[in-house]
């Protein structure tokens, strides 16, 4: 790596310039972006699909890991669990149609993620004035270091003959060991470990307590991937299934997409694919000018290929074809036109992953923290996120440009400062993914210098009220890839409800959801997170989402999410946990009688 430069080790990207000029891609995407001393470190988290080009590797540059280490997870005992809204999945139609409702519901997630939890070890009480210091919710969760330790103990302890059956292995005893893993480590006597204890005596020393962990999984999520040892196993030994499945095939829900186009003389616009189930797909086009449509199943038509073709000498014209797999759609402007593209179907809804065993359980967490290293008087980026500055983004590039910057103190954002190393980080961003839906909801906050206004205007005081400096995030969220409001504006008032209009095409159009801390590089200000995590577990590069898939990725090509929308499982950048299973397994299988 030059002195001089930064380079972006998960995504593959290069980055020029100083540390207010970032170049990167990721939706919910691994990316860290390393910037030589004295110029900032920043570990923008995640678990995601970009690669490992980890060129840091064999260098201290004084970044924290991402890993909740064996002493840290002594302090922290089991992790508290995520009290999970069963209802709420029979309110996902009212939460695709309605902004408000979306946003309350994301609200009361936040809420559960980021509430306090005493540390457990209560002798941590003597240094905080005989009370017991809290961490949010989320920083008690599971790291990848806890899954390999706990995995490694519970296969290891399954006999041969078991280890060769694949037998079943509990999660609750991992988790109950994994807690006191720290006492059979010989080079850990209980003095060392008192000693380390005793530096923990300051706010942001707790808060440092696990590390600045970049992905926490709750213990639902943490459990099911623990269960589905065998599934990660075979996952990695098998090649990627379809991106389209109709075996077995669940009813979906009607889908009604709506793309706006204006077209020169002659040109050829292709959208889709339409992943369709039962029934007929219908394309409709309205507007001036003449326009033909071309539909096709299975594959992009051509002039001389199709499934069906429009031919009026307007841009009035409609195609239907039946459904039961992928559908492709191209408009051709005979002369110039701009028109109004629509596309209805039933889509087809397989939840059957393949790489898991079964479903990600209600209460599944995972949450994908950005921390940025604080050296000094180091300063973050701030941005506007009003509806005039969203608008102008979206009318350049779509692209989170800095709008300044700011040197937030620890009480206004949360701050992390490791005892063991003195490191200080700040945590501008985190992503939160909750399946409390089937299709998971997607929700993501960020730190802002002015958070009361636009997409921070109707936090709730519960979340205000929190122990840490939670009133400073703002937040948006996504549960569907089409949103399904027919009002803009989400019937918010004042900057909100401006905010919302500015980032809403209407209903129909990709939904939207993005955080100016993670989602880096042009097109990933107007995208959102469900349609690059659709891709889980595949070998599709972040490039190719952002440039190759219509709308930079965020609307949905496909209807087999083998990892359940999880890159972590496989192929997820730092995480990539059956690559851990995998060796474990091997080992044993060479090594057993």
């Amino acid at each position: 790596m030059s002195p001089k430069g930064i380079s972006s080790l998960r995504s593959g990207h290069a980055v020029h310039g100083s540390s207010k000029i970032l170049h990167g891609v990721r939706r919910f995407g691994a990316t860290i972006l390393v910037v030589k001393y004295p110029v900032l470190v920043a570990i923008a988290a995640l678990a995601s699909a970009c690669g490992d080009d980890d060129k840091t590797s064999a260098c201290d540059l004084g970044m924290t890991e991402s890993a909740v280490k064996i002493e840290d997870r002594k302090i922290i005992g089991v992790a508290a669990p995520y009290p999970a809204d069963l209802s709420l999945s029979a309110r996902d139609e009212q939460l695709r149609t309605s902004i408000g409702a979306r946003r309350a519901a994301a609200w009361d997630v936040v809420g559960k993620v980021l509430a306090p939890v005493p540390l457990g070890d209560p002798r941590l009480a003597q240094s905080f004035g005989g009370n017991q210091p809290t961490i949010p919710s989320f920083h008690t969760w599971y790291a990848h270091d806890d899954f390999d330790r706990m995995f490694k103990k519970l296969y290891r302890d399954l006999t041969p003959a078991q280890r060769a059956a694949r037998a079943s292995i509990d999660p609750q005893a991992g988790f109950a060991w994994n807690a006191i893993a720290l006492d059979s480590v010989p080079e850990w006597p209980e003095q060392r470990y008192l000693d380390y204890l005793a530096t923990i005596d300051t706010p942001e020393e707790s808060n440092g307590v696990g590390n600045a962990s970049r992905v926490g999984y709750s213990p639902g999520a943490m459990g099911h991937l623990l269960k589905s040892y065998e599934q990660q196993h075979q996952c990695r030994l098998n090649p990627a299934p379809d991106p389209f499945d109709d075996d077995p095939m669940r009813e979906g829900q009607p889908v009604a997409q709506t793309d706006s186009m204006a077209l020169p003389e002659c040109a050829w616009r292709e959208l889709g694919p339409f992943i369709a189930g039962e029934g007929t797909v219908s394309v409709r086009s309205s507007g001036d000018g003449d326009v033909d449509l071309y539909v096709r199943r299975g594959k992009a038509p051509d002039a001389g290929s199709f499934d069906c073709k429009s031919a009026g000498t307007s841009s009035t014209e409609q195609c239907m074809v039946a459904g039961e797999g992928a559908v492709y759609v191209a408009v051709f402007a005979a002369q110039g036109s701009t028109v109004e593209v629509n596309v209805e179907y039933t889509a087809a809804d397989v939840r059957a992953p393949t790489c898991l065993d079964g479903e990600m359980p209600r209460d599944a967490v995972l949450v994908k923290a950005d921390w940025r290293r604080q050296l000094g008087n180091e300063t973050i980026p701030i941005f506007d996120s009003t509806a005039a500055r969203m608008k102008s983004r979206f009318a350049s590039a779509s692209e989170w440009i800095s709008d300044g910057v700011a040197g937030p103190a620890s009480d206004a954002i949360y701050t992390a400062l490791i005892a063991s190393t003195g490191a200080k980080f700040r945590m501008p961003a985190l992503h939160i993914m909750s399946k409390e839906l089937d299709h998971w909801m997607w929700i993501t906050l960020w730190w802002s210098a002015s958070p009361n206004s636009d997409f921070g205007a109707d936090r709730p005081a519960a979340i205000s009220g929190l122990a840490g400096p939670w009133k400073n995030y703002k937040m948006c969220v996504v549960t569907h890839y089409l949103e399904g409001d027919p009002d803009p504006r989400g019937g918010q008032a004042g900057t909100l409800g401006d905010a919302l209009a500015a980032v809403t095409n209407g209903a129909g159009s990709p939904s939207w959801c993005s955080n100016p801390y993670l989602e880096l590089g042009p097109g990933n200000a107007g995208t959102n997170c469900i349609g690059c995590h659709q891709h889980g577990g595949t070998e599709i590069s972040a490039e190719s989402i952002l440039v190759d898939y219509p709308h930079h990725g965020s609307t949905r090509v496909r209807n087999n999410f083998f990892t359940d929308y999880l890159w972590a499982v496989k192929g997820g950048g730092g995480e990539d946990l059956s690559a851990s299973v995998q060796a474990e397994i091997d080992f044993w299988d060479a090594s057993d009688p």
